[in-house]
């Protein structure tokens, strides 16, 4: 896990994705379970600086990260509560992520409405 520790560093990330990379709107509306190698393969980044310790303190999280693939950035998540894990990714936009309030109210209560908006439908490169 890498650690940033300013907003220019999570632009510079965003300002890193490929146009051609760019999805739909309705993707960065609904998350979609990915396989573990998926999940795993992904570059972890803990944001180490507000407002993201604030939300991370007031969700119970240790600390909030986002997940790179080879294009683009996530919130992801392993879900094993009552079943086997099931590893749970959303694409995000910068603008997507400096919303604190969709932020908390995405990862409280241990990413439960990250995982609401579940769609099997989705089928795009990871």
């Amino acid at each position: 896990m890498i650690k940033l520790h300013q907003m220019q560093d999570v632009i510079n990330l965003f300002d890193s994705i490929k146009p051609e990379a760019k999805l739909p709107a309705i993707c960065y509306e609904n998350t979609r379970y990915i396989s573990w190698s998926e999940f795993d393969a992904m570059q972890v980044y803990e944001l180490d600086f507000e407002p993201y310790l604030t939300i991370a303190a007031t969700c119970d999280m240790r600390f909030f990260t986002l997940h790179q693939s080879q294009h683009r950035l996530y919130l992801a998540h392993c879900n094993y509560a009552g079943h086997a894990p099931r590893w749970e990714a959303r694409p995000i936009t910068l603008s997507q992520l400096t919303d604190t309030a969709l932020m908390t109210k995405l990862m409280q209560d241990h990413a439960y409405q990250l995982g609401l908006n579940i769609n099997l439908d989705l089928d795009y490169p990871v």
